[in-house]
């Protein structure tokens, strides 16, 4: 499914989405981690010394990212020494240190 909005420019060493549309992806990661993550989770990964403190699971992360997916379309065409999915990967990590950070 395509994306509202089409992301074709990178920072290929980190993974961040530059250009006109980039503003709305990290806008939008905020809202998705403060509308869709449970209140409940305290911590965004789990810590192994601290079983006990709840955390955010990798089925709500990837829950996250398709619906990113939903909104965004990246597209590495500009770039030869990349694919489309590496860089969704890339920008996939990128995206999780950010949201990590938000919430």
């Amino acid at each position: 499914m395509e994306g509202r909005y089409i992301i074709s420019e990178f920072n290929i060493e980190t993974g961040e989405p530059l250009g006109p549309h980039a503003r709305k992806f990290v806008q939008h990661c905020g809202c998705l981690v403060r509308d869709r993550l449970p209140i409940s989770a305290r911590e965004w990964k789990q810590k192994i010394n601290e079983p006990h403190v709840s955390f955010v699971s990798d089925l709500d992360k990837n829950l996250i990212w398709d619906d990113i997916l939903q909104h965004f379309t990246l597209q590495a065409d500009d770039y030869d020494d990349i694919n489309d999915d590496e860089l969704k990967e890339l920008v996939r990590k990128w995206a999780m240190k950010k949201m990590a950070t938000q919430f």
